[in-house]
């Protein structure tokens, strides 16, 4: 078999083409003159001297389940070049080819107790090969397969490398900054599942000037923070290719600068995974097979044995750092020395309307309902695959959602379940919220709410035929091509009065029909009702629902089961707070 594992595969990390759209009027200026100052104060922070990768590629199995890895001295060059070109020193102790047990456990062993004692070393641990976990376990262990590993046996590998170890490892290291690539797929036990409350322990930095003092005092207070990160090449019950593997080509080109997601000139460890995982679920999909890079922060909350000594007085280690690399080509910033993200939201603030926000590039843009006593808005449009890709990216939205080969973009993302929709409106809701964003929470609309918006400023009761001709809303039928198969781009027909798209048809819509008690616990313990989907979709006849409020029944499920129906999204609402 041509995978890494045999239930999963160890390879190098994949890469995410979440390339921003850029736009003539975001031309990329040149550097200024103070600029570089800063640049090269970050990169002092950042020096070669402090800076160590270890580079393990295993491609010799003794054991016939596990077989030779052709693509991986090829993938580890890269690697290796990729790092040495970000001044990471290559340790002697990194190798490729036929590597034992006892050789893989001295090489990791050696590189921790030389390299981690000191709190501003940086460190960067790569490993290809085969990988494996028991897909069956809801908590297994994670091994490193080595050249003389034996055949998996009741959830365990004779001679494998325990990836449970390195997180023991981890949390007592000094180092503060390290990042483990392991190309393999395997559950891993030791990564946290994320969380909201996870998410917003990151160190947040508004959008803003690029290489600025602010920028400059900023990296030095993630680099004077706690960051333990850990990113896999797949989930337990996934394969990754060997040969021209998608997730080393991922970390090579997210080293070369392709990561910079914001272009402000720095590129996170977060802006790595998020890249990574992206690219990678998306390309694997295209080859055939589904791999779903899995990112995790491992909490280190105390302070290293001994302090960096540039690190800033009263440093909360409670909050998490970031790991910090130079984007080689510097910002993508206007003339102005803004960032290129930091312009394209300016952009798009300045076309909205007086009851319109948004609150970063990638989320929905909200609509204030106009005359109503709750003070609350919807998305304008459902949900599209875009701003799903988004949240999948950042690990909030843990699935991947096919479009089967429809197209992605600003098509409604559909077959979400009910916990992907709570998954969405978490993520939404960790955005940063300031004058212009005034929700600090986001959900999904009541049943009462959805029904005043797409009904809102008409009269008795409104037929579905009637707002077939009123709008043309996309449904079986209603218009040229509208055949049942797919939902079309959002916004493809005219708005209601509310200013609200796709109210009647595209995609079905969850709306919350018990004040939010099918929360995620309640689906755990399975005591979730079904749930209500309102306005239709792209597969409903014209004449197949007497009246626009009038909704559907459907199961709401987590994910380890999860029912879903391609004809199902949603769209996202929230209060509107009032201008202090």
């Amino acid at each position: 078999m041509s995978v890494r594992n045999r239930l999963l595969v160890m390879g190098p990390v994949a890469l995410l083409a979440a390339a921003l759209m850029t736009s003539s009027a975001l031309a990329i200026a040149p550097i200024t003159n103070a600029q570089e100052k800063i640049r090269n104060e970050i990169a002092q922070q950042l020096a070669p001297q402090k800076s160590y990768a270890l580079v393990i590629g295993i491609s010799q199995f003794d054991d016939p389940d596990w077989p030779d890895l052709e693509g991986v001295t090829s993938e580890v060059a890269k690697v290796r070049q990729a790092l040495s070109d970000q001044h990471f020193q290559i340790v002697p102790e990194s190798a490729e080819g036929r590597i034992d047990h006892q050789a893989l456990t001295d090489k990791i062993t050696r590189f921790f107790d030389t390299y981690g004692k000191d709190a501003g070393n940086r460190l960067v641990v790569y490993i290809a090969t085969h990988g494996y976990a028991d897909a069956s376990d809801p908590a297994p262990e994670g091994y490193l397969v080595a050249s003389d590993g034996g055949a998996p046996r009741d959830g365990r590998v004779v001679n494998g490398f325990s990836v449970n170890q390195l997180d023991v490892t981890l949390r007592d290291l000094a180092a503060q900054h390290v990042f483990l690539f392991f190309n393999s797929c395997f559950s891993a036990a030791m990564l946290p599942e994320p969380t909201r409350a996870a998410a917003e322990e990151r160190v947040q930095r508004r959008l803003g000037d690029t290489l600025s003092r602010e920028t400059a005092d900023w990296t030095l207070d993630l680099l004077a923070h706690n960051a333990r990160l850990v990113l896999t090449a797949g989930s337990a019950s996934q394969t990754v290719p060997d040969v021209d593997n998608p997730f080393a080509r991922a970390v090579v080109d997210a080293l070369a600068g392709q990561a910079d997601m914001d272009g402000d000139g720095l590129i996170l460890g977060t802006e790595i995974a998020q890249f990574v995982r992206g690219r990678v679920a998306r390309a694997t999909r295209l080859a055939g097979h589904a791999n779903d890079p899995v990112f995790a922060v491992v909490p280190k909350r105390v302070p290293p044995p001994v302090e960096r000594p540039d690190a800033p007085a009263n440093v909360e280690y409670a909050l998490q750092g970031d790991f910090v690399f130079l984007a080689p080509d510097g910002p993508k910033q206007t003339a102005q020395g803004e960032s290129e993200q930091a312009a394209m939201l300016e952009d798009k603030r300045a076309q909205l309307l007086s009851n319109q926000f948004i609150a970063c590039v990638d989320c929905p843009t909200m609509v204030e309902i106009p005359g109503t006593e709750a003070h609350y808005a919807l998305s304008s449009t459902e949900v599209t695959y875009a701003q799903w890709d988004a949240c999948f990216r950042e690990s909030i939205c843990r699935r991947y959602i096919p479009d089967d080969g429809f197209g992605r973009g600003d098509r409604p993302v559909g077959g979400v379940t009910w916990l992907d929709a709570l998954q969405f409106t978490t993520w939404l809701s960790t955005k940063p919220h300031g004058k212009d964003e005034p929700c600090d929470e986001y959900r999904l609309p009541t049943t009462e709410e959805w029904q005043a918006a797409a009904l809102y400023s008409t009269h008795g009761q409104v037929t579905w035929e009637a707002a077939v001709a009123d709008t043309s809303p996309i449904c079986w039928g209603c218009g040229a091509g509208q055949d049942g198969t797919a939902a079309l781009r959002t916004a493809s027909s005219p708005a209601n009065p509310a200013g609200l798209y796709d109210m009647v048809g595209n995609l079905w819509e969850w709306v919350d029909s018990d004040g939010g008690a099918c929360t995620p616990d309640a689906l755990d313990d399975r005591s979730c009702v079904p749930g209500l989907v309102m306005g239709g979709s792209y597969a409903t006849r014209a004449d197949a629902l007497p009246q626009i409020g009038t909704g559907g029944a459907a199961p709401r499920t987590g994910n380890s089961q999860p029912w879903s129906s391609p004809t199902i999204g949603f769209r996202v609402a929230c209060e509107v707070q009032a201008a202090s």
